[in-house]
């Protein structure tokens, strides 16, 4: 890493070399071993820096401010608080249930990771300059993105919630076909006898949602060809908020199971890892250091293409 790398990247490295998964695995043990009534009485107590895994946290109390609401769930071990409803069903790599204080352990730590992994990412992604995730295969922007050669990929997809379709003033393609396929079925959703990622840039409805699809040498609407800064940024989509280091500690799968009232739920599976993106610049530059973060919080690396 030269100087100034180290220099735009400094904010990002930082919060890279000190996780919040060590203090809430600390702040678990307090609590479960403690005299404590409530996950704040120990927050209260961490006034003091202290040193774990030989990484020196100077404010703890305030570093796991953010997180209070997720670790306040662990008072459902003690009685002090009822189990959320939104805890789904979680099965072991066998594909076994795990038990119930295992499975909110999970839950809990999937939920503090993957926001910190949020503000992590904002660090690096911004001076990186890298416009990948918004560009289609083999766009113009590719260059800047530090690839080069042909991309296996015919087109990219951009997942959207309903309320964030109207973000992009483009055509809709809303069918009853559509609505039974999803963007990666095979055979794909025919338009005019050609695969519609043969068509231009579009909405698509499919059976699990919206999304925007980017063709071959296609670039996000929001994007500025100019400037290279999105336009919608403070509005843009959720999954364009998410990390190219992602918290994969579980992994939500296709199933659902019942609920004690009758309701289905989602069955997520325990993975115990951190999915690192290999096709983003930032990934590839800091791999030793995210190896580090991960493996400070007890789980597993992993690197994996996506796009390229």
């Amino acid at each position: 890493m030269n100087g100034e790398d180290k220099t735009i990247f400094e904010q990002g490295l930082s919060r890279l070399k000190k996780p919040v998964l060590p203090l809430v695995n600390m702040v678990q043990f307090l609590y479960l071993t403690g005299p404590f009534e409530t996950i704040e009485d120990v927050l209260k107590r961490l006034t003091k820096s202290v040193t774990l895994e030989g990484v020196l946290y100077e404010k703890p109390q305030q570093m796991l401010s953010p997180y209070a609401a997720f670790l306040k769930e662990f008072e459902v071990i003690k009685g002090k608080k009822k189990l959320s409803a939104n805890l789904p069903f979680i099965v072991n790599e066998k594909d076994e249930p795990v038990a119930k204080r295992q499975a909110l352990e999970l839950w809990i730590k999937q939920q503090i990771l993957s926001q910190e992994l949020e503000t992590v990412n904002s660090m690096f992604c911004g001076p990186c300059g890298c416009v990948l995730c918004c560009t289609g295969p083999n766009s113009e922007f590719d260059a800047a993105s530090g690839f080069k050669g042909k991309m296996r990929h015919e087109f990219f997809e951009i997942p959207l919630a309903d309320r964030e379709v109207d973000l992009f003033a483009l055509p809709r393609i809303d069918t009853d076909e559509s609505r039974i396929k999803t963007a990666q079925s095979d055979p794909p959703l025919q338009l005019d006898d050609d695969p519609f990622y043969k068509h231009e840039m579009a909405l698509y409805h499919w059976k699990n949602g919206w999304s925007l699809i980017l063709p071959g040498g296609s670039v996000c609407p929001g994007l500025s060809v100019d400037t290279k800064k999105c336009m919608v940024y403070a509005d843009r989509p959720q999954v364009c908020r998410k990390p190219q280091i992602f918290a994969y500690i579980l992994e939500k799968t296709a199933d659902t199971a019942k609920h004690s009232d009758g309701t289905l739920i989602p069955v997520y599976m325990a993975r115990n890892k951190v999915l690192a993106v290999w096709d983003c610049p930032y990934v590839r530059k800091f791999q030793d250091e995210i190896g580090a973060f991960a493996e400070m919080g007890g789980l597993e690396p992993v690197f994996k293409k996506s796009k390229t």
